[in-house]
């Protein structure tokens, strides 16, 4: 089974799905063997219920919507292109072919529930200037993705142990959980990380792990609201939904006055404990709905139906592929 890429010349060629192992070791299908291939190690970790399944099935359609943004009114020449993504492996793959199901009528949720694993994309995009398109450090990248299941009983060790391999952990923050349970399950999950850390190097006071802090289901009717009733929430210059400012946002429903701060009040302070470096967006995998090249209307975009069972229309994803575009990199391999 394969999957077309682009060469160094532009041309379409066909790579294995195992095209990602080629490159960490400098050969790949297409491409020649140039430098070092950065790899991004990310877990990712949520409540139950807080759409981490649907988080990584989007992360392709969430970076073709990028990059549909990117064409609106440039000039291909003088502007950098968006990414692109394509499965690295075949449970990368398999997951992404039922995740298309979410783009065609009835737009259903995934009814899947794998269990949590490591999935790899490939992410790749042309440079601004043709002269440069030999640097494919600077051009292509691997994220490994691994969603991390609550640890309980036996497991607990390996989750904690898999944490430790990461450079960087996408927490989604879903607003709405019900799940009591899901912030002593994280500050286990959160200790028991330090702890490893500190047994081998005593000086650690926190993690050496970058944190991306996701306010999922921004298009949540409740959060949405929230959102617009304190000015949070407003049109950008293309007319789509943006929080302008997702840290202060966050920081918001997790204040007791808010009418969803009473299961977070003390998240906050528990990732700053642990965290040196934390940056927060707001995430959407289903979007808000909008005409076709028309501005959204913020009386009526909700995308998801009231059984919250599937979207109105086409997925329109957003804070999907910054938190991974964002996250440093660690080179995997050299040239030979």
């Amino acid at each position: 089974m394969s999957d077309p890429i682009e060469n160094a010349a532009g041309e379409v060629v066909e790579a294995a799905t195992d095209s990602v192992a080629d490159l960490v070791v400098g050969h790949t299908t297409g491409y020649p063997p140039v430098g070092t291939v950065p790899e991004k190690r990310i877990a990712l970790w949520g409540a139950p219920g807080s759409g981490r399944t649907t988080f990584l099935a989007m992360v392709e359609e969430a970076a073709e919507e990028s990059c549909r943004r990117v064409e609106q009114g440039r000039n291909s020449e003088q502007h950098n292109p968006g990414w692109r993504v394509r499965a690295g492996d075949q449970a990368t793959f398999e997951l992404q072919e039922k995740a298309r199901a979410m783009l065609s009528e009835p737009y259903a949720f995934p009814t899947w529930s794998p269990e949590p694993q490591e999935y790899r994309f490939l992410f790749r995009r042309r440079p601004r200037l043709r002269l440069l398109r030999g640097l494919a450090d600077r051009t292509r990248f691997v994220a490994a993705v691994r969603e991390l299941p609550t640890p309980t009983g036996s497991d607990y060790q390996a989750v904690q142990a898999d944490l430790n391999t990461r450079t960087g952990l996408i927490l989604l923050f879903d607003p709405t959980c019900e799940d009591v349970d899901w912030f002593d399950d994280l500050r286990r999950l959160l200790r028991g990380a330090i702890a490893y850390q500190q047994n081998r190097t005593k000086d650690v006071d926190r993690l050496p792990i970058e944190l991306a802090v996701c306010i999922s289901k921004i298009d949540h009717e409740r959060v949405f609201s929230e959102a617009r009733s304190g000015a949070w929430a407003e049109l950008d210059r293309h007319g789509r939904v943006r929080v302008r400012d997702p840290e202060a946002f966050f920081h918001w429903l997790c204040d007791p006055r808010s009418k969803f701060g009473a299961g977070a009040a003390e998240l906050p302070e528990l990732l700053a404990r642990y965290f040196a470096r934390i940056r927060y967006y707001a995430t959407s995998s289903a979007g808000f709905r909008s005409p076709e090249h028309k501005r959204i209307d913020p009386e009526s975009c909700r995308n998801v139906t009231s059984d919250r069972k599937r979207c109105e229309g086409r997925p329109r994803p957003q804070g999907i592929v910054e938190p991974i575009l964002e996250m440093r990199a660690t080179s995997t391999a050299k040239e030979g």
